[in-house]
């Protein structure tokens, strides 16, 4: 029994100094890595990249400003702070405006507060908004309200084999509503069960799109409620894309019904067409559930960001239709503390990540080079055994080899 307990004792301490000493190491040695701030100019058309430096001086942080040669993808010119901001006088229109520096056009376009506000817009996606449990229950707001103000949805979609509508305050099927839902279903061929239904429910907008479905036959649908009667159309697509992901988007200028991605890389938008045309964003390969994107819509052009662990790359996309223009790719600089690290510890546990919403045990990567310091804590294990005339010296070499500091500390601390 005493044997038993030792040996469960030991590796629940490996298990638990596997998360706790790399936590604490990262808690104690912070890394700061700021990525750098990249705009499209409308100016000189290229992209601005300021890149945050230390200065060395009460932790002072100074910008270095270069714009990309298109042709080569290489720093430039460098510019000054405010030779930056006239270069990017959308991003800084606040900062020009008040210094009375903005111009009056660009190309033609009015350079005006409210033509830069009506224009733009931001959009975002972080793999952990894909990666967590997906509800059952759809609320559906009314499109169409009476007083014009969204109010919250009153109604929900429940979608297992057929269509449900639930009145959400008694909890109950609504029948009619059921009925109604059921026939535009069918008649627009929707094939259940539903893989993907996205809506953006809240009252904090200025008008509701409803939801983007994709069918168990992966084609798209466009659902909305209005004056308590379902609104639904099919949008067509061709036969090499195969929708994955799908985004609501509601922006001021009311151009697009959303975002699509598909099984092979390939990003779309919705047009707000009568025909719900589908535009490429040319040159963009998105992943969603590994990689974060955010899109700024300008007066000129789409500014694609995405990036993952190692590198971001921005690309600049003409604002008709979507067009590749330029790129500029940043790789993240090797992190030194996990290269320290990993001549430290063999592997990490850690509970939680940045890239979905759930929490359970994930080891990392095992690192060989660590097995030389696992080899020098095998030979003190071994002469502290020694000293002390314990057994079992066998396994426990072995284990330290393998685990290393994680089974060194509970091997000499644990008595039998």
């Amino acid at each position: 029994m005493k044997q038993l307990y030792y040996i469960t004792l030991t590796l629940l301490a490996i298990v638990l100094l596997s998360w706790l000493l790399p936590w604490l190491v990262s808690l104690c040695f912070p890394q700061n890595n700021s990525d750098p701030f990249v705009g499209y100019s409308p100016v000189n058309d290229r992209f601005i990249v300021s890149i945050p430096t230390p200065t060395g001086v009460n932790n002072d942080i100074e910008f270095v400003i270069h714009d990309v040669d298109p042709s080569t993808g290489e720093f430039d010119n460098r510019y000054t702070t405010e030779q930056r901001d006239s270069l990017l006088p959308e991003i800084f229109a606040n900062v020009l405006s008040s210094q009375g520096n903005m111009p009056d056009s660009i190309k033609g376009v009015e350079m005006s507060m409210m033509n830069i506000r009506r224009n733009r817009w931001m959009f975002s996606s972080l793999p952990r908004n894909i990666n967590r449990d997906i509800p059952e229950i759809y609320p559906l707001m009314e499109s169409m309200p009476a007083r014009f103000d969204l109010e919250n949805p009153k109604v929900a979609l429940y979608m297992p084999g057929h269509v449900e509508v639930i009145d959400m305050e008694s909890n109950c099927i609504d029948s009619a509503k059921t009925k109604r839902f059921g026939k535009m279903f069918a008649d627009r061929g929707f094939k259940f069960p539903a893989r993907e239904a996205v809506a953006n429910v809240t009252t904090r907008k200025a008008y509701d799109n409803g939801y983007l479905l994709i069918d168990a036959n992966n084609d798209l649908y466009h659902l909305k409620m209005q004056v308590n009667r379902p609104s639904m159309s099919r949008i067509d697509r061709q036969a090499d894309i195969t929708p994955r992901h799908v985004f609501v988007l509601e922006n001021g200028d009311r151009a697009h019904y959303g975002i699509v991605t598909t099984e092979e890389g390939r990003t779309f938008a919705i047009a707000r067409d009568d025909n719900y045309s589908l535009i490429e964003l040319d040159s963009i390969k998105f992943d969603p559930e590994k990689q974060r994107m955010s899109i700024l819509k300008g007066l000129f052009v789409w500014t694609v960001k995405v990036s993952d662990d190692e590198k971001i790359v921005w690309t600049a996309l003409n604002n008709d239709d979507c067009s590749y223009i330029t790129s500029y790719t940043y790789v993240y600089p090797a992190n030194k503390l996990d290269g320290i690290t990993s001549w430290i510890f063999p592997f990490s546990i850690h509970f939680t990540t940045s890239t979905d919403m759930f929490v359970y045990p994930r080891l990392s990567h095992y690192s060989w080079h660590s097995i030389f310091i696992n080899t020098i804590l095998c030979l003190i294990l071994f002469i502290l055994i020694k000293k002390r005339n314990q057994k079992c010296l066998l396994p426990k070499i072995l284990v330290t080899l393998c685990f290393g500091i994680f089974a060194f500390i509970p091997l000499v601390l644990i008595k039998r």
